[in-house]
C-alpha cells in the first residue's frame, strides 16, 4: 500500500515538472512573437508611385521610405532591371539618410520605372527586411496599380492642298531665270574686276644694298665704343665682343676662318693676304692683349680699353677692301597682259 501511495506521488511530481517546463516554453515562446510585433510595429514602410497615369515611354518614379528607430537596421529590397510584366527599371538611387523632428531615422530610395505598352500594370507587394534580434523580419507594402495610354491621335481635319500646276508657264519660270542670270552676271562682273585689279600690276623689286664687311664691323664697333662696356666693369665680355667683331670681318674680307683659328694661327693667315705688316702689328697686339684678358685674367687701365677700339676701327679702315660700294639689287620683272583684248 505504502508503494502505490509513493508511486502516485512520483506520478504527480513529473507531470507537474512537464507541464511547468511546458509553460515555459509557451511564455517564451509569446513573450518573443510579442516582441518582434512591436519592432515591426515600430518600423513603418511606405511605398509611393508620382502618378497612376502616364503615356507609353514616360518615366514613372517610385519611391519607397522607411521610417524606424535609429539603432534598427533595415535591408531594402535588391531589385534588378525589372519589376515583371513589362515594367522596366532605367536607374535606382542610392539609400538617402535623414533624421526627422522626432529624432527617427528616415531612410528612402528612388526607382525611375518606365514601360512601352499600354494597359494596367501592377507593382508587386514590396518587402523590406527588419532585424529582430538575431532574426530577420519582412515588412510588406501593398501592391500599386497605373495605367500606360498611348499618345493621343491627332484628329484635326485640315483643308487639302491643290495639285501643283503641270506644266509651269514662262509666267511662273521667269522670276527664277531672272533670278539666275542676275547671279551670273554678278559673279562675271567679281572676277573682271579682281582680274583687272591684281593680276595685271607689275611687280618691282626694290634695290637692296648689302653691307659691305668692314661697313658691318665699323658699325659694330661705333656702337661697342658708345657703350663703353669697360666703365661698367665688364671687361672680359669687352674683350670678347671686340675680337668677335674683328674675326667676323677677317672671315669677310680676306676670306680666312678666323672664327675657329688661334691668335698666331689668324696672323700667319694674314701673312699671304692683302693686309700690311703695319696693320697686322696692331691686329697682334689688340689679340694678345685679348687673350691675356680672357685666359691670364688681366684687367687693363681704362685708358688701354678704350684704346682699343680705336685700334680695332684703325685696322678696318686700313685693311678694307677700297672699291665702289657692294650693291645688289633684284631683277626689275613686269608681268604684262597676255592679251589686250581681257583688259579693253
Amino acid at each position: 500500500m505504502q508503494n502505490k501511495e509513493n508511486n502516485l506521488i512520483f506520478q504527480f511530481q513529473m507531470i507537474f515538472r512537464t507541464l511547468y517546463k511546458l509553460l515555459e516554453y509557451l511564455v517564451a515562446v509569446v513573450l518573443i512573437f510579442c516582441f518582434r510585433g512591436m519592432v515591426a510595429q515600430d518600423v513603418s514602410l511606405k511605398v509611393a508611385l508620382d502618378t497612376s497615369r502616364a503615356l507609353i515611354g514616360d518615366q514613372l518614379k517610385l519611391r519607397i521610405m522607411v521610417d524606424k528607430p535609429v539603432p534598427a537596421r533595415i535591408e531594402f529590397p535588391q531589385l534588378q532591371d525589372s519589376l515583371g510584366n513589362k515594367v522596366e527599371i532605367i536607374e535606382i538611387s542610392a539609400v538617402d539618410t535623414m533624421l526627422n523632428a522626432g529624432g527617427r531615422m528616415v531612410l528612402s530610395q528612388n526607382f525611375l520605372l518606365t514601360v512601352f505598352d499600354t494597359g494596367f500594370y501592377t507593382i508587386p507587394a514590396l518587402g523590406v527586411a527588419v532585424l529582430n534580434g538575431q532574426e530577420w523580419d519582412t515588412i510588406q507594402s501593398r501592391p500599386i496599380t497605373f495605367e500606360i495610354v498611348s499618345l493621343p491621335t491627332d484628329t484635326t481635319i485640315r483643308e487639302i492642298k491643290p495639285n501643283l500646276k503641270a506644266p509651269v508657264s514662262l509666267a511662273e519660270a521667269y522670276p527664277y531665270i531672272l533670278g539666275v542670270v542676275l547671279v551670273a552676271l554678278l559673279s562675271w562682273l567679281l572676277v573682271y574686276y579682281v582680274k583687272k585689279k591684281y593680276a595685271h600690276k607689275p611687280v618691282i623689286a626694290k634695290k637692296i644694298r648689302i653691307e659691305t664687311p668692314d661697313e658691318l664691323a665699323l658699325r659694330q664697333l661705333e656702337h661697342l665704343r658708345n657703350d663703353k662696356p669697360w666703365l661698367q666693369k665688364q671687361v672680359k665680355l669687352y674683350f670678347i665682343e671686340l675680337t668677335g667683331i674683328l674675326r667676323e670681318y677677317i672671315e669677310g674680307r680676306f676670306n680666312i676662318m678666323a672664327m675657329e683659328q688661334t691668335t698666331d694661327e689668324i696672323l700667319n693667315a694674314l701673312k699671304s693676304t692683302a693686309c700690311k705688316e703695319p696693320d697686322r702689328k696692331l691686329l697682334s697686339g689688340l689679340l694678345r692683349l685679348a687673350d691675356l684678358v680672357k685666359f691670364a685674367k688681366v684687367v687693363p687701365d681704362q685708358t688701354e680699353n678704350a684704346d682699343q677700339v680705336e685700334t680695332a676701327i684703325v685696322f678696318v679702315r686700313n685693311s678694307a677692301e677700297k672699291q665702289a660700294d657692294n650693291v645688289e639689287s633684284a631683277a626689275e620683272t613686269t608681268h604684262q597682259s597676255s592679251s589686250s583684248n581681257a583688259t579693253s
